[in-house]
């Protein structure tokens, strides 16, 4: 509100009239933010596939690797339903196709906001679950090396 009342008073414009301005800010923040977000849900959704085929190949004779794969899994399925949340919230006028009005500046904020929170869980909760998938892989992993 007080990009608005700012832009109106330096530029002579009614509230109206300004807060068009900030909520197409917010409405191309949000776009950019999609545009961020979009490539990690396809991530998101291999991630719990490989960490699936993995846990159902081949039993490991330690609970560690399936401990970590099934984690995997859970932390890829949160990380995946946060990033589709953040995806499908709409951030911008709440009648689309009217001219905004200053109390459009408040929806348009207060998604914005909600929609970056959904994407930072989201992402970190896929990091997290590439992690577990990454150690599960590797605690099943035996290498052995021969000097000759």
């Amino acid at each position: 509100m007080r990009r608005v009342e700012e832009r109106s008073r330096a530029s002579g414009q009614s509230l109206d009239e300004a807060a068009a301005v900030v909520v197409e800010d917010l409405e191309r923040a949000a776009a950019a933010l999609t545009a961020r977000t979009a490539p990690l849900v396809p991530g998101s959704g291999v991630l719990v596939a490989a960490a699936g085929i993995l846990l159902k190949a081949e039993p490991s004779p330690n609970g560690i690797t399936q401990f970590f794969l099934g984690f995997a899994i859970l932390f890829a399925v949160a990380g995946f339903s946060f990033l589709i949340r953040a995806l499908i919230i709409y951030a911008g006028r709440r009648t689309v196709g009217l001219v905004p009005t200053v109390d459009d500046v408040a929806f348009a904020r207060d998604s914005l906001v909600r929609k970056h929170a959904d994407a930072h869980y989201g992402g970190w909760l896929a990091a997290l679950g590439l992690a577990c998938l990454i150690i599960g892989i590797l605690s099943n992993t035996h290498i052995s090396v021969t000097l000759g």
